[in-house]
């Protein structure tokens, strides 16, 4: 080996073992605070048709149960149930198919849904999922 390949190879081992003990141990990860629920104000619903993160969804409510589709980069379903303005739900895509958990949060003037997915049981590793009502 290259004297000077040899010496990089010395610090660059050492560094990036240093650097996935430090990630395994939870150290290089941001914390994640989960939102609260508060009360949704009169007349505002999740129902309707929200431009979001992986493309349209078409919402409906019936009480306190929100069910509905997502189109456009992938297809599928989501139901769940709300908590004041807290939407926790399953999603279930059609192809391939996968499925997991979510929640989303709606804005008070409920133009806006803000959460995170995740794959299975777990519902905010997928990353973030947010929507935007169409025509707002």
């Amino acid at each position: 080996m290259i004297p000077s390949v040899k010496r990089l190879w010395a610090i660059a081992v050492p560094v990036t073992l240093a650097g996935t003990a430090v990630l395994a141990l939870g150290g290089g990860c941001s914390s994640f605070e989960r939102p609260k629920p508060h009360a949704v104000p009169a007349g505002i619903s999740f129902e309707g048709r929200w431009d979001s993160t992986w493309g349209r969804m078409e919402l409906r409510q019936d009480g306190k149960h929100v069910h509905g589709t997502f189109t456009g980069y992938r297809e599928g379903g989501l139901t769940g149930d709300l908590d004041g303005d807290l939407w926790k739900f399953i999603w279930d895509q059609r192809a391939p198919h996968q499925h997991g958990h979510g929640f989303m949060q709606l804005s008070p003037d409920g133009q806006h849904l803000e959460g995170r997915w995740g794959y299975m049981k777990d519902d905010i590793e997928g990353g973030r999922w947010a929507a935007d009502r169409e025509g707002s």
